[in-house]
């Protein structure tokens, strides 16, 4: 009797004792988790000016310019809140590749024998290198031009890349005399795509523009109604093409002839920010913005193997 009681209570205590050891298992988890949590509150500004890489984004996003926004609208803020700002700088591991050339073979009165593509850079710095921000939902309104232009002249498009907001129109005009047909196709895999209709089966098509003679100026709305990266192509001259990016919000630029790059009024949160090249190829990495706080970063674009 006094044995059978003897190992109920101890039965018991075992009982009481493992629900008291795990409530303290993960009240000491959790303290530890704070503790971690308000250590590096108190240090993003270090961390995030001395190596973002560090720091890991809240959730795995995909990283193609027409879910930049997580397949969400962005909102404009109605009252502008604390933010943070994004430097930085597109730079290039590795032997530089050579200028791009494709000879003409037609409308020579017009076109250079031979038209060239040279990589755009200064100093290691990667020029015409698109950066985005995957993740953000909101901030502030996009304030660039609602009027956007694409200039054939001597059989090469101008600008080669570049930045247009959602919704703008884009005027299409020739300097040339001769017969063009400038395609417009959205780019489905932008992390994947190397050059303007690599793969046929990874674009879908946006606009169809023919351009017949020299002065000739087409106001298209549909190639900038929805954000992704546009690849632009001319069916009847191979060696035309260029590139647009359709921002869902401020946070997409083309850097400048140095590499440089920058986003102002960035709301606090963790992001994946990409960087992609035509040429180069693409990166992405993660980068925690703070208030009141600029994050420095140095993008580097590694030569394939």
């Amino acid at each position: 009797m006094v044995a059978s009681t003897t190992r109920a209570l101890r039965s018991t205590f075992r009982g009481r004792w493992g629900a008291v050891a795990g409530r303290l298992s993960r009240t000491i988890a959790l303290m530890s988790v704070l503790g971690a949590a308000t250590s590096a509150c108190g240090s993003s500004e270090v961390e995030s000016l001395a190596d973002p890489e560090l720091r890991t984004p809240r959730t795995s996003l995909p990283s193609t310019l027409a879910s930049a926004t997580g397949n969400r609208q962005y909102r404009v803020d109605s009252v502008a809140g604390a933010s943070g700002r994004i430097s930085g700088v597109i730079r290039f591991n590795g032997e530089w590749p050579e200028s791009e050339s494709m000879r003409a073979t037609h409308d020579l009165h017009v076109c250079d024998e031979r038209t060239e593509f040279p990589v755009v850079g200064d100093n290691d710095g990667v020029g015409d290198a698109l950066v985005w921000l995957v993740g953000v939902e909101h901030g502030p309104e996009d304030e660039s031009a609602r009027r956007v232009s694409l200039v054939l002249d001597g059989c090469v498009l101008s600008p080669r890349v570049q930045r247009a907001p959602v919704g703008a129109t884009l005027l299409v005009s020739s300097q040339d005399n001769m017969d063009v047909r400038l395609r417009f196709a959205d780019v489905a895999a932008a992390d994947d795509a190397q050059a303007p209709g690599a793969d046929a089966a990874s674009v879908t098509p946006r606009a169809l523009v023919v351009l017949g003679d020299a002065g000739a100026l087409v106001p298209v709305s549909t190639v900038l109604n929805a954000p992704g990266l546009v690849a632009v192509t001319d069916d009847k001259h191979p060696w035309v093409s260029a590139w647009i990016a359709v921002a869902p919000h401020p946070f997409v630029a083309v850097s400048d002839g140095a590499g440089r790059f920058a986003f102002d009024g960035v709301p606090p949160g963790s992001y994946t920010l990409v960087a992609w090249h035509e040429r180069l190829g693409r990166v992405a990495m993660p980068v925690v913005v703070d208030a009141g706080v600029e994050t420095r970063l140095t993008v580097t674009l590694e030569a394939p193997e």
